[in-house]
C-alpha cells in the first residue's frame, strides 16, 4: 500500500459509524465489523470514509457501481499520479490537468484528486447518462464545478476525444476500465471471486461490460494516443487481470513505446496494476515505475536508476571533482543529489577526440540532450554512485554517462587519475 494512504491501517468502523451515524444501521450485527456482502454496507462505508477523512459528501446511486475507498485502489491510484506529476514538474505550484475516463456515477478520481491536490483540475468523461448527471451532482455538491467539468462521449467514438479537442494540453489521464467482456466473463469471474473478494458486486453492465474487455479498451487507448502523443504528459489506467498487463505492454513494444511505467497495488491476495507511457523526454524513477514480482519482469522496461560500485573511502568531493572536469555539463550545486544537464555528448571517446583537435562545437539548440541526478551512497552493498535518469531520449547516452563518471570516480579513489 502506498505509504500515504491512510488506510495502511485499517479503519475503526465503531468511531466511523459514530461520526456518520447512516453507518450505524450496516454494522453487521450491531457490531464494529461491516458486512462487506450487503450492497448497502458497503455504500455507507465509502460515503462515510469520503465525509470523514477528505470532507467530501458523495451520493452513490444503488444501481450504480460503488467506489470501494476503503479498499485503497482509487486512493493508492491518485496518490502514485501525484508522485509521477511531483517528480516531472518543473514547477510543484503549476496548475496541473488530469483526465478521467469512464468517471462513473460519483466522480471519484476527479473530487478526490481535487480534495487531494489544490492545483489540479479534471475532464471526467462517461457514456452514460445516468452516471453523468450523478456526477455532476457530487461535482456540484462539493463545490467543485469550477475544477472539474463533466462531459459526455460516444461509445463509439474515440476513448481520447476530449484530449483531441481540447484547446489546453494534460498531465494524465486516469481509467478503470470495464473488467469484463461479456455478461458470461461476469458470471465466470464471480464464480471464482476473480474481482469481489468477501465483497458484492454492485455495479451496472454498462459500467463492468465492454467489448474485449479492459485489455482491448486499454489498447484501444494506447492506439488513440499515437496521434495525440504529447497532448498529454502521461496516459494512464488500471488494470485487474495480468494478462491484460502482457497484452498492453506487448502493445506499447510493438509500436516502440519505451518510455512506459508499471505499479501494483495489492490488497491482502488481491493485486491491480497500473500502467503509464509517455511520449515526452520526462523519465520516472525506478521507484514509481518499476516492480519487483518475479512474474512480471518481463514486462519492466531498463532500469532509469543505475547503481556504479565504487572502491572504499572514496573522498567526499569525488563526485563533484569529476563531473566539474567534463566540459558541456549544468550542474545544480555540489549538494547532493547533483542534478546534471548537458545539450550535448561530451564525454564520449569521439567527442573527446574531438576536444583534442580542437574542435569546439557550437551549443546544441533544443532540450537538453540528458538530465539526470547523482550522488554517491554508503549501504549494506558498499560505496556507489547512483545516477537517476529524469529527462532525454536517448538511453545509451545516459548509460554511457552514468559509465563514464563511475570510471573516472574509480581511478580517483586508487590514484589513477
Amino acid at each position: 500500500m502506498h505509504p500515504r494512504n491512510p488506510y495502511r491501517t485499517p479503519p475503526d468502523f465503531a468511531a466511523l459509524a459514530e461520526h456518520y451515524p447512516p453507518l450505524q444501521q450496516q454494522s453487521a450485527s450491531g457490531g464494529p465489523t461491516i458486512d462487506f456482502n450487503d450492497e448497502q454496507a458497503q455504500r455507507r462505508l465509502t460515503e462515510a470514509l469520503l465525509h470523514r477523512d477528505f470532507q467530501l459528501s458523495v451520493t452513490i446511486p444503488d444501481n450504480r457501481l460503488c467506489p470501494p475507498v476503503g479498499a485503497f485502489w482509487q486512493l493508492n491510484y491518485i496518490l502514485w499520479i501525484q508522485d509521477i506529476i511531483s517528480a516531472t514538474a518543473s514547477d510543484q505550484n503549476a496548475s496541473v490537468r488530469g483526465f478521467d475516463i469512464g468517471t462513473g456515477s460519483s466522480a471519484i478520481y476527479p473530487i478526490l484528486g481535487c480534495r487531494l491536490c489544490p492545483n489540479w483540475h479534471f475532464i471526467g468523461s462517461d457514456i452514460d447518462r445516468d452516471s453523468l448527471a450523478s456526477a455532476r451532482t457530487n461535482v456540484e455538491q462539493n463545490n467543485l464545478s469550477d475544477r472539474i467539468e463533466v462531459v459526455e462521449v460516444s461509445a463509439d467514438g474515440p476513448i481520447l476525444r476530449p484530449l483531441a479537442v481540447s484547446r489546453v494540453t494534460f498531465d494524465f489521464t486516469m481509467c478503470n476500465p470495464p473488467f469484463y467482456s461479456s455478461a458470461e466473463d461476469v458470471a465466470r469471474s464471480a464464480e471464482v471471486k476473480e474481482f469481489q473478494p468477501n465483497a458484492v458486486c454492485t455495479g451496472a453492465d454498462i459500467e463492468m461490460i465492454t467489448e474485449g474487455g479492459e485489455s482491448h479498451f486499454v489498447c484501444r487507448m494506447v492506439e488513440e494516443s499515437l496521434a495525440l502523443k504529447d497532448r498529454c504528459r502521461w496516459y494512464t489506467s488500471m488494470l485487474g487481470k495480468l494478462s491484460s498487463l502482457t497484452d498492453v505492454v506487448s502493445r506499447l513494444r510493438s509500436h516502440s513505446i519505451d518510455n512506459y511505467a508499471i505499479t501494483e497495488f495489492v490488497q491482502g491476495q488481491t493485486r491491480r496494476w497500473a500502467v503509464g507511457w509517455s511520449f515526452t523526454g520526462e523519465r520516472l524513477p525506478d521507484s514509481l515505475a518499476r516492480i519487483s514480482s518475479p512474474g512480471v519482469s518481463s514486462l519492466m522496461r531498463p532500469r532509469n536508476n543505475l547503481r556504479q560500485a565504487l572502491p572504499d573511502n572514496p573522498p567526499p568531493s569525488a563526485l563533484t571533482e569529476v563531473l566539474s572536469s567534463i566540459s558541456g555539463l549544468t550542474l545544480s550545486s555540489t549538494t547532493q543529489p547533483i542534478t546534471i544537464s548537458a545539450q550535448s555528448n561530451s564525454w564520449s571517446r569521439a567527442a573527446r577526440r574531438k576536444q583534442a583537435a580542437g574542435a569546439s562545437g557550437a551549443p546544441t539548440p533544443g532540450p537538453p540532450l540528458l538530465v539526470c541526478r547523482a550522488s554517491v551512497v554508503q549501504d549494506d552493498e558498499g560505496p556507489a554512485v547512483v545516477f537517476v535518469w529524469a529527462r532525454g531520449r536517448e538511453r545509451l547516452a545516459f548509460e554511457g554517462f552514468a559509465s563514464h563518471v563511475a570510471k573516472k570516480m574509480r581511478d580517483m579513489v586508487r590514484g589513477g587519475a
